[in-house]
């Protein structure tokens, strides 16, 4: 459903309407105005996909903005989509499925309310079966999304930001999120895989079925399977449980995260008549209050990370690709852990940590034990249960009320629902105080979370020796990329990993504290990336945080060579620090070592400086005097040479290095591909002081969908065709469009040399999707209940109060049945609202099908005849016709009995013939 959406910024005042018919219309099933109905015109709002989100698109706001928002402008959106179904889709169960909508949304069908959600990072699910439409009418999805109220303290974004998706299922069907696939490790290396599994009959009489669950390897092996016979009444939804014994699968891991695919089948008389797949993996999880955290029976440290979900230059509407994107940047820092904060992620998200082996800690948003509550959490578990990837639920985040009797009421009702539903993992709070209450909530939790508050860690363990800990989220330091001294009044931050907030503590500090206590199972750092908003400590011209180990387009900064020190087995030997100061030639600047080497030794132009032994928890820093050339630090093990980094003094910039963050693009309509351009000199070296404007266009079958940079203090809008380096450095996001034309870059910046970058688009089938209906339509109208005997006026005035001598009816459902056969007169009417730019657009309508002796009026005058005993199609020009703002549509028929299917039994649209 992602495609050709009608969208319009600001919220619509609906034109007080204080006459019974509006006030009787607006009250009934179907007849709500507005933006809402089907009579409301939308041609002049702006056409979009999705995900979409608004916000990030709008200058900043720096006199009545939110520093915690970055200063962008929220507010409410209107979303439509018309759109078609065919007849056959009649009898089957039609769902829409929502990813996410920020913040508050409400789901319109046909001019009814179907669904409020209150939560913007929660998907959820809209039964649409029984307010559609088949055949020509079409039927109208309206989504109000209210930005204007917030859950977080940092860039939100606003708009429907993920995807939305609809399923058609038949009446008896696998239910929508009915499969949980639950592994349990036997003796040994035996296993058995309960599968539980919902199905639900719609129908109107019982239902027999057969379900066969088929456990299936990467290689398309089946390794597993069982039929099971099961009987549903109607109307109802059971629970069907399998046991599929397995011996020696192979293991999710954040090494070798194996992914395996339950394959249901749902057969009817040997037929299928429903099916899903379900990917999940085989690994066990234990938590100990002496040693910590184990996966598959291995003590492992968690090495996590905090994020938020955005990203440069596209907000918060991130294609699937940037999520994997970010996934991979962490585990190649040697992270094996996410923490979503302070939210549930997107879908996709955890898709990318499945196939890539990152633990996560899957957070709800709102700490909240009411209905709506705990539907909000039961969303979280019931969507993500079968991800192996997730291994703790988090419950809330730093909430006042963590440390009382009432916190504690609500948590344990909020556990109990998780409960009720998945057993198998560790139930949590993110808490900043409390933790020493014994009313509070951290004794009910599974494990203890602990945020910040290092210096606490050794007098819970001694209350708590039982309790398990973590350090939930920690550090809070600061850095800017490619940045070597800190300037307040540029709002910069140096890279030498000393500068935090203070509440916060060093990367070293944090680590040291973490690493050195078998009972803490490990930390989750805040944050992986940078993120727009809350720009601490600075506000404006800040508009992003200086807290990431990556900034918002997941260029490292120095730090993320320190955690490679202390999170990867193999060798990382990294200088921290410039070798590009002109005009410094001969003055001290600082130098730091980054390793997890015993030894590191450090030359200037050939000249050894130092040979010194390294601390892990401390590593080296020293004052040396620039010279210009060549920087070079060496690693040693047990005396040997095993790393070498080094930094040379580059030349001017000259030129721009492109790299796509993969090979090729799917011309699919929905892949992307992250670009990265680097400023280099004329022998190819990084030039990290370069900070030009760089100008870009696109060719071929992709879109440019924004760009960034990474600077925290950037007031420049992301969706242009150009953007400034920040410190050498650039991205963009290139999203595909349906086709295969290589896609070409031009990359221009001032005083370099013009860069054309290739980036090849595969053919592939576009994904399916429901196409929109742009025409507009007139289905509502009134038609007289007395068939006449006489000839009447067709322009007749209705009464305002008059409910009764006119019948209300859809001319899109077909004829009504009570002109079969009949012989006199009736009248059809109706109106329509036109804008400036349809009146001037040579507007005509069109009349589907018409039987009978019929007139066409438009505000009074004849424009149109037709006598036909049949249905036909009539076309009726608005050229030259004085329009008002509201145009009257009245129809007269003629009717006999010898008439088929007599009077307007089709849709009628609108259309334009320019414009």
């Amino acid at each position: 459903m992602d495609k050709d959406w009608l969208f319009h910024l600001g919220d619509i005042a609906i034109p007080a309407q204080n006459s019974h018919k509006a006030v009787y219309g607006n009250a009934k099933a179907g007849g709500l105005t507005g933006a809402a109905s089907v009579e409301w015109n939308d041609n002049e709002w702006e056409t979009v996909n999705l995900p979409h989100d608004w916000s990030y698109r709008q200058p900043f706001d720096r006199e009545g903005g939110v520093p915690d928002f970055g200063y962008k402008p929220r507010g409410i959106g209107w979303y439509r989509k018309k759109f078609k179904l065919s007849p056959s889709d009649n009898g089957k169960q039609l769902l829409l499925e929502f990813d996410g909508i920020a913040t508050h949304a409400t789901v319109y069908l046909n001019g009814s309310i179907l669904e409020r959600s209150f939560c913007g990072y929660t998907s959820f699910v809209v039964d649409i079966t029984d307010r559609v439409f088949y055949g020509d009418r079409p039927n109208l999805l309206v989504v109000k999304a209210d930005a204007s109220v917030s859950e977080g303290w940092w860039y939100e974004g606003a708009g429907i930001y993920r995807h939305v998706w609809l399923t058609k299922k038949n009446a008896l069907s696998i239910a929508h999120r009915g499969v949980w696939v639950n592994p349990v490790k036997l003796d040994g290396e035996s296993w058995l895989t309960n599968v539980e599994t919902t199905i639900t009959n719609e129908r109107e009489e019982e239902a027999r079925f057969e379900l066969l669950s088929r456990v299936v390897r990467a290689d398309g092996e089946v390794v597993a399977e069982e039929i099971s016979a099961g009987v549903a009444k109607a109307g109802e939804a059971i629970v069907l449980k399998q046991e599929l014994p397995l011996v020696s699968p192979l293991l999710w891991d954040v090494d070798s995260p194996h992914l395996y695919r339950l394959e249901s089948i749902l057969l009817e008389d040997d037929e299928r008549c429903d099916g899903a797949n379900t990917s999940f993996g085989y690994r066990t999880i234990t938590i100990c209050p002496d040693k910590g955290f184990y996966l598959n029976g291995r003590r492992l440290k968690i090495k996590g990370t905090c994020n938020h979900q955005d990203h440069a230059g596209i907000g918060v509407a991130l294609p699937d690709h940037v999520h994997e994107y970010r996934i991979l940047r962490l585990k190649q820092m040697g992270s094996n852990a996410y923490r979503c904060a302070h939210h549930n992620p997107a879908p996709e998200l955890l898709d990318a940590c499945d196939r890539l082996g990152m633990l996560v800690m899957d957070e709800n948003r709102n700490f909240d034990s009411s209905p709506e509550g705990l539907r909000q959490v039961e969303n979280m578990v019931t969507r993500d249960r079968n991800h192996p990837s997730v291994v703790f639920y988090s419950l809330y985040n730093e909430e006042p009320l963590q440390g009382t009797p009432i916190g504690r009421n609500m948590f344990k009702r909020m556990k109990e629902a998780v409960l009720r539903l998945d057993n198998t993992r560790p139930i949590l709070g993110a808490m900043n105080g409390g933790v020493m209450e014994d009313e509070g909530t951290v004794d009910v939790m599974d494990i203890a979370g602990f945020n910040y508050m290092h210096g606490g860690y050794d007098r819970f363990h001694e209350k708590h020796p039982g309790q398990p800990m973590i350090g939930s989220e920690t550090v809070s330091a600061f850095a800017t990329r490619g940045n070597y001294i800190s300037d307040t009044g540029l709002q910069f931050f140096d890279s030498f990993d000393r500068e935090k907030a203070n509440w916060g503590n060093t990367a070293r500090e944090s680590w040291q504290a973490i690493n050195t206590r078998d009972f803490m199972m490990g930390t989750f750092v805040w944050t992986g990336f940078d993120y727009r908003g809350e720009p601490t400590p600075y506000e404006w011209p800040s508009v992003s945080t200086h807290f990431g180990i990556l900034d918002t387009c997941g260029f490292p900064k120095d730090s993320y060579y320190l955690y490679q020190a202390f999170w990867l087995d193999e060798p990382v030997v990294h200088i921290a620090g410039g070798w590009n100061w002109p005009g410094k030639e001969g003055e001290l600047v600082t130098v730091m070592a980054h390793t997890n080497c015993e030894e590191v030794a450090l030359y200037v132009n050939g000249e050894l400086r130092y040979r010194e032994n390294v601390d892990i928890y401390e590593q080296r820093q020293w004052e040396i005097l620039y010279e210009p050339g060549t920087l070079r630090l060496e690693g040693y093990r047990n005396g040997k040479l095993v790393g070498v980094d080094e930094k040379i003094t580059p030349g001017a910039p000259c030129s721009l290095r492109v790299e796509a963050s993969k090979p090729a693009l799917l011309g699919d309509g929905r892949d992307a591909v992250v670009v990265n351009v680097y400023a280099i000199d004329a022998e190819g070296r990084f030039v990290e002081t370069a900070n030009s404007l760089v100008a870009f266009s696109i060719e071929g079958s992709g879109v440019i969908l924004g760009a960034g940079n990474g600077n925290p203090n950037s007031q420049e809008p992301d969706h242009l065709q150009e953007r400034r380096l920040f410190n050498g450095c650039l991205q963009l996001i290139v999203g595909s469009n349906a086709g295969s034309d290589t896609i070409t870059l031009t990359l221009q910046g001032e005083g370099l040399q013009a860069v054309a970058h290739a980036i090849p688009v595969e053919s592939v089938e576009e994904p399916p999707y429901v196409p929109s209906v742009h025409e507009r339509y007139i289905n509502n109208w009134l038609l007289t209940q007395d068939i006449a005997l006489q000839r009447p006026d067709p322009n007749v005035e209705i009464h305002p109060t008059d409910m009764n001598s006119w019948e209300k009816v859809d001319v899109s459902f077909g004829p009504q049945q009570m002109l079969q056969g009949a012989e006199g007169y009736v009248i059809y009417r109706s109106s329509i609202a036109l804008t400036e730019r349809e009146r001037s657009s040579n507007p005509y309508l069109y009349f589907h099908a018409v039987s009978g002796d019929s007139e066409i009026y438009v505000d009074g005058k004849l424009l149109a005849k037709q006598a036909s005993p049949w249905p036909m199609t009539v076309e009726v020009s608005l050229d030259g016709v004085e329009l008002g703002e509201e145009t009257v549509l009245s129809v007269l028929v003629g009717i006999k009995p010898d008439m088929y299917k007599p009077g307007i039994n089709g849709a009628v649209s609108m259309g334009l013939r320019q414009g």
